[in-house]
């Protein structure tokens, strides 16, 4: 039985706010006449070529142009052919993979299932790993060889989720990889994927080159280029020196949507930009008194403070003034059309009078202070969100300052959850809130897989339960009953974290280009062709 989701509504909701979709196979060969291919600038470079070293939006974006996912994502999320053309659940615990005829590496040999089992069994135990691509290999208790070209996953019991990580499995050649390093796919000695671009080189802070690996592609080579700085992306697509950027500025928007020179292009987004809160330490390593000294106990453990956090922050107020209306007020961690989303969880409505007198409650009536990091540039406006957010924390008593670190330093430090408060994101990849919400949200546990993204030791076993509930129901019906349970009783009930809102992808070409945007994030460029 082949995996499927009943997501016609989110087909709907998503596809219908599409600027344009391009058949990129058929798509003329772009040039630029200064590269003889097409030039792309990303707000956020990948910290390693290596798809397996972190699972992390900006590494997934590189991963996915190199290496090949076991399955890809559709434009409504769901579950769909990648490196296997097929699969199918064959027994409660047993599900089968094919791989599609003729797919081969770029240096000419065939994928095997026996690339599949050691990408699947390398993927948890890179080293360095800041986020760790642990869930599949929680959830799997052996892998069998059926054949060259077909392998099966048998899962400790029934286990609907298992496509939805597969969407996030990328295959490596066993043959290059065997042994490898994650500096040995930075050189591209180990770099070998199936994917629709070969690695040619990767200089950190400048550019990666890729060249086409099937002739089918639109173009055949592509420069990537990391340009975290807003303004200077801007420049360089109005300067003619990249052809397509992401995470256009909101405050550019409406400046580009009148330049003839330019095209917008926009689709939702699934990536929940959030604040996450400590409630590990008994003692939290950035809250103090109002005389400076260490505040004894972790206010940030009571829900009660942090329910006044959330009701603290006006969030029609950042989207407005922060992403300039290019976004929507969450309050939970998937958009509506997903698998999991509950209608009745609102965000929360700004009531900062009730904000004090939770803290009152919670016996911090003069409140307290705090440090508030944010990566910079690595989601759009974050640092300037953070900023807002401190004034509004301020103005009922918590004291806030923001520290802000480049991207790779902040993920790193949050990992070692070093941080008592953080603006991070979580983006979606798979129309199903279960994906996410066993990682960012479910009690830590190494040994099965769950809780590697919970950055800052939330634990409830009601979630927990409610998750696990969902991992056995066989009907639609029940899983979404179950994991909206699980939403209700995080959000509503426990605050675990703050969610703040889901900024719109925003994708900006030159005039005589076109991008099919896609709620995934990313500049990819196999989706740009000329008009």
């Amino acid at each position: 039985m082949r995996f499927e989701k009943k997501l016609c509504f989110v087909t709907m909701l998503f596809l219908n706010s599409f600027v344009t979709v391009c058949n990129c196979a058929d798509a003329q060969l772009i040039t630029n006449s200064q590269h003889g291919g097409v030039t792309v600038a990303v707000q956020t470079e990948t910290s390693s070529i290596d798809p397996h070293f972190a699972l992390i939006g900006a590494n997934q974006v590189v991963s996915s142009q190199i290496f090949e996912s076991l399955l890809n994502a559709d434009d409504a999320m769901r579950p769909a052919p990648g490196l296997a053309d097929r699969w199918q659940r064959i027994a409660d615990d047993v599900w089968e993979f094919h791989i599609r005829p003729g797919a081969v590496f770029h240096d000419g040999t065939q994928v095997t299932a026996e690339d599949v089992r050691f990408s699947l069994e390398r993927m948890p135990h890179v080293p360095g790993s800041p986020a760790p691509y642990v869930r599949l290999a929680g959830l799997t208790r052996r892998l069998e060889i059926v054949s060259p070209d077909t392998i099966r996953l048998v899962t400790n019991g029934f286990d609907p989720s298992v496509p939805l990580h597969a969407i996030s499995a990328y295959i490596v050649s066993e043959k290059a990889s065997l042994g490898a390093s994650s500096a040995d796919f930075n050189s591209g000695k180990a770099a070998i994927g199936s994917g629709p671009w070969r690695f040619v080189a990767w200089k950190p802070g400048e550019r990666l080159d890729l060249a086409a690996a099937s002739p089918k592609l639109a173009f055949a080579t592509a420069s990537i280029r990391p340009i975290a700085n807003d303004a200077a992306r801007v420049a360089a697509l109005l300067s003619g020196d990249v052809d397509l950027i992401d995470s256009v500025p909101p405050d550019d928007i409406e400046k580009l949507r009148g330049d003839a020179r330019v095209a917008l292009w926009t689709a939702p987004s699934a990536r929940l930009i959030y604040l996450a809160l400590d409630q590990e330490h008994e003692v939290s390593p950035q809250v103090a008194s109002n005389d400076g000294k260490p505040l004894p106990g972790n206010p940030l453990k009571d829900r009660r403070v942090r329910r006044a956090l959330s009701l603290a922050i006006n969030r029609t107020l950042l989207v407005d003034r922060m992403l300039h209306g290019a976004g929507k007020p969450a309050g939970q961690l998937v958009p509506q059309g997903f698998v999991g989303f509950d209608a009745g969880i609102k965000p929360d409505a700004y009531d900062p009078a009730e904000a004090r007198r939770l803290l009152a409650e919670a016996g911090y009536p003069q409140g307290f202070h705090l440090t508030l990091t944010s990566p910079n540039n690595r989601y759009v406006q974050d640092d300037k969100t953070a900023q807002a957010v401190a004034q509004m924390w301020t103005r009922i008593g918590v004291v806030t300052q923001v520290n802000v670190l480049p991207s790779n330093a902040f993920f790193a430090q949050a990992a070692r959850r070093e941080f008592s408060a953080f603006l991070i994101g979580f983006g979606s990849t798979a129309g199903d809130s279960y994906t996410g919400m066993s990682q960012v949200l479910h009690s830590f546990d190494a040994a099965h897989g769950l809780g590697a993204l919970n950055r800052f030791r939330f634990s409830d076993p009601a979630v927990d339960a409610a998750l696990e509930s969902s991992q056995t129901a066989r009907d639609d019906a029940g899983r979404q009953a179950a994991l909206a349970d699980a939403a209700r009783i995080a959000f509503v009930d426990d605050t675990a974290i703050i969610p703040l809102h889901f900024p719109d992808n925003v994708w900006a070409t030159r005039a005589d280009l076109t991008y099919h945007p896609l709620m995934q994030e990313g500049a990819m460029a196999e989706l740009v062709s000329r008009k």
